[in-house]
């Protein structure tokens, strides 16, 4: 990303970056429609005429007329974050403030619901990430509210809001919900009127459910859907359908250039899918910093979407998420389907991430990532030959994709030579089997049968079929649109079940797979599956390669890591790199080295950053200390940095000093298991605080266990 690229993003006000593949703007804002109209009389002959010819002046005139109804419930929200620095791991950020935009859903109804429960905000991740505070400001008058994020979703870009308690009263009267209960009662009675005696279902459920049931419906008989909740304008309802190539599209908002709400309007563009093979609806109306997180309505007054970001260096390019996706993340936060600590960071072996004393209760949830087939990547078969060679023309199979690799195999399904395999210990070092015999091949031929390999042929998913090109159609009802055939998967959340037909050694079988979330190598989101760590050697700064740390450079030339962006691993292992060195007269010969890629120490090769701690304050014994460091793309040579150990110790607290470093490595950085050694060799828990601070009081901890 271009240093142009990057403040256009801090300008945007919610920092969002839609991957190294793609240079889009953040639009914190949001997108909100006029497009709900209630039912006009019916106008005389000639006006009628009128209307046919001339279809987008009435669907004009017929979203002016219902503008506010659908503007009423969008938010402008007011965000003070303080995000974390990667090029600098131990400090915060200076503090800034952005706005962007959001729209109140309908939520959790019915007995016993506490009256918060009652209504929330949704918007883009973007916006209220590292947020310290979230204000709600209505568009209609002078009422503001504080909120908290609930959950997100950084790899979908959306997040969920809820009002605080405090200022639960506040929002009642200002938005006119003078009695909750009888808010939701109306609801439920609205829903069971409109589904036939389903309203007994959740607010979110009448929400996401209902109200496209009510778009459809509208859509058919040419009428307006109700907003949801209690069938007023307060709450807006969200349809799963996808709009229709050049179909009208309201945005509304608060987008830079003004303080009052703005609306916007344009056609869907094209459907397509972003760099996590996730739908993406591009639309030309235009949005801008300020437009992000809030709806985008059709034709009919339903959201299709939210909106996202804008291509930068284009013209009239912006980018909603379906509103099916956003139904997607709602249920998943409704179902409590939160992703665990261990499964969202990498690399860190024996997680202590947020543990005891700084865990955060108001910190956000989050719900599982983007799911996978756990594929390495894929090839199409436009080729008749390489058709030929995989066994499809004698079939007379019309379609397919070759699978080029598997997470955690070769081709042919063997599992690499360095993967973790069945009974390995922690010392690296296979135990024996209780029969004596080694069981692991025929257990990885058996747990591979169930997944996809190199070399298999997809053929399709769910029934589904596969082009030759890598596309499946849009819908059956949308034959002649098609798109990438991974958004069957990322539409579905983690845990699904899909079945897959493979051609496998020209032999037809069908799988049966339960869909994962992607782990990637290189690390994507702050707060997510990233996390700022660093060691610091001799003024040399490591850290994990993360992309949150690839953006912070600032380089206008494409990034050499790029080649581990979409890899995916199979364990705890990270890509550790040498981020900067902090001049000093212990590391004089190696000022200014930066971003290479650590290789081993003293012969050790550490696979993340634990290791690396526990390699440094266990197993250097020797007079120098020695980094070895590749160039990407270069593994062949490499560069070595050789520094005195003794002199690296005692130059420790002058560099912490100089550049106000609290600690020599990250807090998470330590494994359980060296903080429990720790405990052992350190009863005092004042003294083992202030040993963590520096290596040499770490080894100095330790060596007294090797003496007794």
């Amino acid at each position: 990303m271009s240093d142009d690229d990057s403040a256009s993003q801090g300008e945007a006000g919610g920092g969002f970056d839609a991957g190294p593949a793609l240079a889009e703007a953040a639009a914190d804002g949001s997108a909100a429609g006029a497009g709900g109209a209630s039912l006009q009389m019916l106008p005389p002959p000639a006006a009628r005429k009128r209307a046919k010819t001339s279809t987008s002046g009435s669907r004009r005139s017929k979203a002016a007329g219902g503008s506010s109804s659908r503007t009423r419930p969008v938010v402008k929200l007011l965000v003070t974050s303080v995000s974390r620095s990667y090029s600098e791991p131990w400090r915060r950020r200076q503090q800034r403030e952005s706005s962007g935009t959001g729209f109140l859903i309908g939520w959790k109804g019915g007995e016993g619901a506490s009256p918060v429960d009652g209504i929330r905000i949704v918007t883009n991740a973007h916006v209220v990430r590292n947020a310290s505070t979230v204000r709600a400001r209505a568009s209609f008058g002078p009422h503001v509210v504080s909120c908290e994020v609930e959950w997100e979703s950084l790899p979908l870009d959306l997040a969920l809001l809820k009002i605080a308690e405090g200022d639960w009263e506040d929002f009642c009267k200002g938005w006119s919900f003078n009695e909750l209960s009888a808010h939701l009662a109306a609801g439920k009675e609205g829903t069971e009127e409109g589904e036939g005696g389903k309203g007994k279902e959740s607010a979110a459920s009448d929400m996401a459910v209902a109200g496209s049931e009510a778009h459809d419906a509208g859509k058919q008989k040419g009428e307006a859907p109700s907003s949801g909740g209690n069938g007023s304008s307060k709450t807006l309802t969200l349809s799963t359908g996808l709009p229709k190539l050049d179909e009208n599209v309201t945005c509304v908002g608060f987008p830079q250039g003004g303080t009052q709400i703005s609306v916007t309007r344009g056609v869907v563009s094209r459907i397509d899918v972003d760099s996590n093979y996730v739908l993406r609806i591009q639309i030309d109306a235009a949005i801008n910093p300020g437009n992000s997180g809030g709806p985008v309505f059709d034709e009919h007054g339903a959201v299709v979407g939210i909106a996202s970001s804008h291509l930068r260096a284009a013209s009239n390019i912006g980018y909603i998420i379906p509103s099916k996706i956003v139904a997607m993340f709602l249920q998943m936060c409704m179902d409590g389907m939160e992703v665990g600590v261990e499964d969202r960071f990498s690399g860190l072996g024996e997680l202590v991430v947020r543990e005891g004393d700084y865990h955060d209760e108001k910190a956000p949830r989050h719900v599982p990532g983007v799911p996978n087939l756990a594929i390495h990547g894929s090839q199409s078969l436009e080729s008749k030959a390489l058709r030929r060679h995989l066994g499809l023309e004698d079939l007379d199979l019309s379609g397919g994709i070759r699978i080029v690799g598997a997470v955690g195999c070769t081709i042919g399904g063997k599992a690499p030579e360095d993967a973790p395999t069945v009974g390995e210990g922690d010392d690296g070092k296979k135990e024996d089997a209780k029969d004596g015999k080694d069981n692991t091949a025929s257990d990885d031929s058996k747990k591979d049968e169930k997944h996809l390999r190199g070399d298999d042929v997809l053929l399709a998913i769910d029934g589904c079929c596969i082009g030759y090109d890598g596309t499946i159609q849009l819908s059956p009802t949308r034959p002649d649109e098609r798109i990438n055939f991974r958004s069957l998967v990322t539409c579905q959340r983690v845990g699904s079940r899909v079945t897959l037909d493979v051609l496998r050694d020209k032999k037809r079988k069908e799988l049966d797979v339960e869909l994962d979330m992607s782990r990637f190598l290189v690390s994507q989101y702050d707060d997510f599956d990233a996390v700022p760590l660093y060691v610091v050697v001799g003024g040399c700064v490591f850290s994990p390669l993360s992309l949150p740390l690839i953006q912070e450079k600032k380089s206008k030339s494409p990034s050499s890591f790029s080649r581990f962006y979409r890899d995916q691993r199979t364990g705890h292992e990270q890509v550790l790199v040498l981020s900067k060195v902090l001049n000093d007269d212990v590391n004089v010969g190696y000022h200014g080295w930066k971003n290479l890629v650590l290789k081993s120490v003293n012969g050790h090769e550490p696979t993340n950053i634990q290791e690396l701690v526990a390699v440094l304050v266990r197993k250097m014994h020797s007079e120098m200390i020695e980094f070895r460091c590749q160039v990407v793309g270069q593994e062949d040579a490499d560069y070595v940095i050789v520094m005195n150990l003794n002199e690296v110790l005692q130059s420790e607290q002058r560099v912490m000093k100089q550049h106000m470093i609290a600690s020599w490595c990250s807090k998470d950085a330590l494994s359980r298991n060296l903080r429990e050694e720790m405990v052992k060799c350190e009863p005092s828990k004042a003294k083992r605080t202030v040993s963590y601070n520096t290596m040499k009081d770490m080894r100095a901890v330790l060596e007294r266990k090797e003496e007794s």
